[in-house]
């Protein structure tokens, strides 16, 4: 895939993140004009992949959307594939069974605690096909390091709730698969894309010697 095309997708910190494509690409194949959500779409990053493999997409956010996934589906013309609206992702206004891919990537942090993480998830598992694929994308809480630079220098870092490694088969039980791998370490303290990018070659090398709970980004694809 080209450097920009990824970047319009993923959006920030692209090396890491980005590796979620290849983990998802397999479970989009015959799945032309297939029906397809993503939610957290401020961006329309995702929203713009699932077009760009021939879905028919729901792009939603919790606000309102501006025109900045308009004009990017625009700008990639796939915009007559995708419908806009507002939803919550805990409470969404879909029927059950509806989707055959349902897609969000660093939504369900905001959710703030547990209880509301699981019923977005379950939320998931509802309104897809039997089938289906749930493919998300979510920070993982990492490691003491990670958590005291979030609380210290980010301003929502004491408001999410990470993720953590260890609950996630409880947390997606309801799913009959998941399949999920972990990855990045230092690239989220890079405070430009530009330092991300450099961060990630260290993450690159030490990955598959570090213990998934350490990393920072869970990727995942559960079958309902």
């Amino acid at each position: 895939m080209e450097n920009n095309l990824l970047t319009d997708i993923i959006q920030w910190d692209v090396k890491n993140w980005g590796k979620a494509i290849p983990f998802w690409q397999p479970y989009l194949k015959n799945l032309e004009n297939g029906k397809a959500a993503a939610f957290g779409e401020r961006e329309g990053g995702l929203s713009l992949w699932l077009a760009l493999n021939g879905c028919y997409v729901e792009c939603s956010d919790y606000n309102s959307l501006d025109e900045t996934p308009l004009e990017l589906h625009v700008k990639h013309s796939v915009s007559k594939s995708i419908n806009y609206s507002k939803q919550d992702i805990t409470s969404t206004l879909f029927p059950d069974n509806y989707f055959d891919v349902v897609m969000f990537k660093s939504v369900i942090g905001t959710l703030n605690n547990k209880e509301r993480q699981q019923k977005a998830l379950d939320e998931m598992h509802r309104i897809l096909k039997p089938g289906g694929y749930l493919l998300f994308a979510e920070n993982l809480e990492a490691t003491r390091l990670h958590q005291y630079a979030r609380n210290k220098f980010t301003n929502w870092g004491h408001r999410w709730r990470y993720l953590k490694w260890n609950e996630m088969n409880a947390m997606l039980s309801k799913f009959s698969k998941n399949k999920k791998k972990s990855t990045g370490f230092f690239a989220t303290f890079g405070r430009s894309e530009g330092q991300r990018k450099f961060l990630s070659r260290i993450d690159w090398l030490i990955n598959p010697v570090i213990p998934k709970s350490w990393k920072y980004v869970l990727i995942s694809a559960c079958k309902k």
